[in-house]
């Protein structure tokens, strides 16, 4: 059996990629070949490790090309390109002899049902329902009304395929009536080989230094709980267009002595293995990779319940801490107990590591193949 999996390039060290990355090498390992179709690798060096063994195909399109357009020239020259496109991937579908297809909700995802090269298709949505966009009160009446065209175009994309899957159970009630729904969860990119040590002074957070993650109100956060704790640091992994914001953010609150901008890293285990707790107020998740790893090695976790993911990772005072949304009172709060007890942090820690299990490869990959075989048979 053949997997075809099309996503925009994989030299970039988001979850999505390091998912993909992971899902096409257990297949080589497992006896299916796979194949990664991108539209704007453009020669560049993938940041996760992909199997040799994996085929792979650039159709040289390039869409990041017009990143730096006005947002309607942009949706212009989008569209322009998508026919191309699509005479492209139904040319490389049809010459792989593809069983199944799968897109992550890039560019191709308006399309692919359309091809005629006989394989299956799958759509993945690693994100919440685009209604987390209108729920935070400080969005503007044109993003929120975006956000119901959203709705409403994702609606229409996702019923036109043979499965639509989605990682967690917390967003299953906002697709009723959708009969080829699935509800399958990433899985742990890697097995950890180390544990947290919870007794150092370390706050980890990890993500694009972009909107959703919401990182200007972690740092508002972390300047509440900083003064008390004046030997402690926080950690930020990642990369993005706010990064120099929040740096400057950092030194108007008067924590930049507390906060270390660690850029994008490939070895993430032993950035989790070195902290104590795991800090998230993103917007909105899928389902949040980073809370996933950081559990794998045992670290506590206080999380915002953003739509969604976080409810279905943290057990609320077991593993970890769960906080209403732009409660940043009570995150504070949460932190502080933390910080201020290493036995609580170890016994949290030691709960969320055991947790972690539901997402090894070896559980969530044959949940996978149980679909393949079902669609293909």
């Amino acid at each position: 059996m053949k997997i075809v999996y099309c996503i925009s390039a994989m030299f970039k060290s988001g979850g999505i990629e390091r998912v993909i990355a992971n899902k096409v090498n257990y297949l080589v390992n497992h006896g299916y070949e796979a194949c990664i179709i991108t539209t704007d690798q453009a020669g560049r060096p993938d940041f996760f490790p992909i199997d040799e063994r994996v085929e792979r195909v650039d159709l040289g399109l390039n869409y990041d090309q017009f990143d730096e357009l006005s947002p309607w020239k942009r949706y212009w020259k989008t569209c322009q390109l998508r026919s191309q496109h699509k005479i492209r991937l139904e040319a490389e579908l049809k010459r792989l002899h593809a069983d199944i297809t799968v897109s992550v909700w890039r560019q191709e995802a308006s399309f692919l049902p359309d091809l005629k090269d006989g394989s299956r298709k799958i759509l993945e949505l690693h994100s919440a329902k685009a209604t987390a966009e209108l729920m935070h009160p400080a969005e503007s009446k044109l993003r929120r009304f975006i956000g119901r065209l959203r709705v409403a175009q994702q609606e229409r994309v996702a019923a036109r395929y043979d499965r639509f899957v989605i990682l967690t159970h917390e967003e299953k009630p906002l697709w009723k009536g959708f009969s080829n729904l699935s509800v399958i969860p990433n899985a742990l990119p890697f097995s950890p080989q180390k544990r947290a040590d919870v007794s150092t002074k370390h706050l980890i957070a990890v993500g694009r230094m972009e909107y959703q993650k919401n990182f200007p109100e972690l740092l508002q956060i972390w300047s509440r709980v900083a003064p008390d704790f004046p030997e402690w640091q926080l950690h930020l992994y990642g990369s993005g267009w706010m990064l120099d914001g929040l740096k400057h953010q950092a030194k108007e609150l008067g924590i930049a002595s507390q906060v270390s901008f660690e850029g994008a890293v490939s070895d993430m285990e032993t950035a989790y293995a070195s902290s104590s707790v795991y800090l998230m107020t993103s917007h909105y998740e899928g389902l949040p990779m980073v809370l996933l790893e950081a559990q794998s090695v045992g670290l506590p976790a206080v999380s915002y319940m953003c739509p969604s993911g976080p409810r279905d990772i943290i057990t609320d005072g077991k593993d970890g801490f769960l906080v209403p949304l732009y409660d940043q009172e009570t995150f504070a709060e949460r932190l502080r107990t933390l910080m201020r007890d290493e036995e609580l942090r170890r016994r949290m820690g030691q709960a969320a590591e055991v947790a972690s299990h539901r997402y090894d490869l070896d559980v969530i990959m044959p949940q996978w193949l149980s679909l393949f075989n079902e669609l293909v048979k």
